[in-house]
């Protein structure tokens, strides 16, 4: 997934379920020996993610979900929470923003602990989980979202770009692998740091 190469092959049945596979999300981590990566699978219909499957093999936890239904962690529900940003909560952060570091990352660096997995696969699943109360990617592909998004959803997180606004339905068939901004947080801190993003 992070060297931008994309395989892409239409469906051929109907109704047309697309595959996004990252088959190792956190490859910088994995080839430098440490166990912090995960597989993520997602089958996506008319654009929206309907199935999201993320593998974390150090931990042996499977994170699943299907679009309406409950998110699980190895069969058992997981929620989001509802836990305020602030200097207790966890926050995903990228590692790499394209024009330096933004004013709301470093007021988000004061006044939260800020986390950065390498994997934006397992920051979507710790936001379903509740373990991050929030998240923000820059450079994330679909392959890196498209299972997240929906175990989030399904554990009842909010997940939009960094205006508000919903990710999907995104078109499959013009797709080139562009990058999305991605914010994911529980009901409560979801707004708190949209209102910093602004």
């Amino acid at each position: 997934g992070d060297n931008g190469k994309m395989f892409k092959r239409p469906p051929r049945g109907d109704p047309a379920i697309w595959w996004v596979i990252d088959p190792i999300d956190g490859t910088h981590n994995f080839i430098h020996g440490i166990p912090v990566f995960a597989v993520s699978v997602a089958a996506m219909l008319q654009g929206e993610p309907l199935v999201g499957v993320i593998f974390h093999p150090a931990a042996e936890a499977m994170f699943t979900a299907v679009k309406g239904g409950e998110a699980q962690l190895d069969g058992r529900r997981i929620v989001a929470g509802d836990e305020q940003i602030g200097p207790l909560a966890s926050v995903g952060l990228d590692s790499h923003f394209e024009d330096g570091l933004p004013a709301w990352a470093s007021e988000l660096i004061r006044r939260a602990r800020f986390r950065n997995f390498g994997t934006t696969a397992l920051h979507l699943a710790y936001v379903a989980r509740g373990g991050l109360v929030a998240a923000a990617m820059s450079t994330p592909k679909l392959w890196d979202i498209a299972a997240g998004v929906a175990i989030a959803e399904a554990a009842g997180a909010v997940v939009t770009d960094w205006n508000g606004d919903r990710l999907f339905p995104v078109d499959l068939d013009a797709y080139d692998g562009q990058a999305f901004h991605v914010l994911a947080g529980n009901r409560k801190a979801h707004p708190s740091l949209l209102a910093m993003m602004r």
